[in-house]
């Protein structure tokens, strides 16, 4: 099963950046249910492997990072909105990658909080470009992240459904 670890955006925070879609007008919109800042990407993982992750994630102690999502931005083909720097938030996931990597092979990436907002295409250009003109430096309300969750990614046509399977707290 495809995994990933994420912070869930509070509904008053999606709301802001479901404004910012609407003004985007091009491009395939994340839905609002499915709006996430990915601490770790699992991949692929064994359901065997499913008890021990969730072990090792219930472990993790952190304190819950303020995020201030601020900042669009395009990256090869998604328009994302980053996050203004966050020593707590950066602490966290790589504990998150510790204890994931404990139980099982881990991608290594680079740790760049981010929100997706939409899939753009070249054919987008224009509208992109005058959308950043314009809101490139946005700056949402800031939250405190209260939990993490681990999400079960099923892929399909109409695009991705992502399914809570375990929500730990923090603080």
């Amino acid at each position: 099963m495809r995994l990933f670890v994420a912070l869930a955006v509070p509904e008053a925070v999606a709301g802001q950046i479901v404004a910012l879609q609407e003004m985007l007008g091009t491009g395939r919109l994340v839905p609002e249910e499915n709006l996430h800042l990915t601490l770790a990407f699992l991949g692929d993982v064994a359901g065997a492997d499913l008890a021990d992750l969730d072990l090792a994630l219930a472990d993790l102690r952190s304190p819950a990072p303020m995020v201030e999502l601020a900042g669009i931005d395009l990256w090869d083909e998604a328009l994302v909105i980053g996050v203004r720097a966050n020593p707590v938030l950066e602490a966290l996931a790589r504990k998150v990658a510790v204890a994931v990597r404990g139980v099982v092979e881990m991608p290594r990436r680079r740790f760049r909080p981010h929100v997706t907002l939409a899939r753009v295409r070249p054919g987008d250009a224009v509208r992109v470009g005058r959308f950043l003109s314009a809101r490139a430096d946005a700056v949402l309300t800031p939250f405190a992240a209260e939990g993490f969750t681990l999400y079960r990614s099923h892929l399909r046509a109409e695009g991705p459904l992502y399914e809570p399977l375990a929500e730990y707290p923090l603080g």
